[in-house]
């Protein structure tokens, strides 16, 4: 589908994988995606699994490399701001009714800057223990590996040289106010603005900047920022979503579908895969 001339003879160590679990997720849906990638994944591409919380995990693979989250920029981000009701997605509403007043509630993850907030943090965090490698992919824990993998099956959807990561769009889901799938990312890490990229990120948490932001979950804060470096730096990005940008799933239909799946929502993770309707071609 791609042509990526910067990656034809990318090798397997150049390649490695980052998410983020704690015990419950873990306990739920994590074991399941480190199993599937310790049996499907070429024995030269490793993952690093960082650990949220003190009650570590052992895998038992010498290519799963735990490593126990801690960062002190997120530990102030969460100082200040996780005590807030609105950063964590609680939503109040007050409504007039004739002479009184009704209190309306509601949880929307869209404003869940707390939840969503790891994501960078960890990848910068695990930055310090990258070595040869290239490229970073960073993945949702509710992942599943269908299938044998190595370099040659990611070589399409790696970044070229002049492009600072791949990303799936999503140009028409959610119908209102459209925002990418993040659950895959491919990072450059070669890029000359990839720590600048990371930076801007961590300093919208940190600031709390992103509390000006329309919406304050990662997918969210993704899409600004490569809006800001598209725009003000010229930098380059790569839309891997293909002809599947306006799809809600554009992860099983553009090409990565055939050795993953991504089980978003509680509903996928209830049915163990993707509903058949989430495949345009179905």
């Amino acid at each position: 589908m791609f042509k990526n001339s910067s990656s034809e003879n990318l090798k397997e160590q150049e390649i490695a994988f980052i998410s983020t679990m704690n015990i419950e997720l873990f306990n739920n849906f994590g074991k399941k995606f480190l199993s599937s990638f310790d049996e499907n994944a070429h024995t030269k591409i490793k993952l690093f699994n960082i650990f949220e919380g003190s009650n570590n995990i052992s895998f038992g693979s010498d290519r799963i490399i735990q490593k126990i989250f801690y960062d002190e920029m997120h530990r102030t981000f969460l100082k200040h701001f996780s005590p807030l009701y609105e950063a964590n997605g609680h939503r109040l509403q007050f409504i007039k009714e004739g002479e009184r007043y009704k209190i309306n509630y509601n949880y929307d993850f869209r404003w869940n800057a707390i939840k969503f907030s790891f994501k960078v943090f960890a990848i910068n965090f695990c930055l310090q223990f990258i070595n040869d490698e290239k490229y970073l992919i960073w993945t949702d824990a509710d992942l599943i590996c269908k299938k044998k993998f190595g370099a040659n099956s990611l070589i399409e959807f790696i970044p070229d040289q002049n492009e600072l990561f791949s990303y799936l769009a999503r140009s028409h889901y959610p119908p209102k106010n459209p925002f990418s799938e993040c659950g895959f990312i491919i990072f450059n890490l070669k890029h000359n603005e990839f720590k600048n990229f990371i930076k801007r990120m961590i300093d919208i948490y940190t600031s709390g900047e992103i509390f000006s932001i329309q919406q304050w979950h990662d997918s969210w804060i993704w899409d600004h920022v490569r809006k800001e470096f598209e725009n003000e730096k010229k930098t380059k990005f790569k839309n891997i979503s293909g002809l599947y940008t306006n799809a809600e799933h554009p992860f099983v239909n553009c090409g990565l579908g055939e050795y993953f799946d991504h089980l978003k929502g509680d509903d996928r993770k209830k049915n163990g895969k993707s509903f058949e309707d989430d495949y345009v071609n179905s």
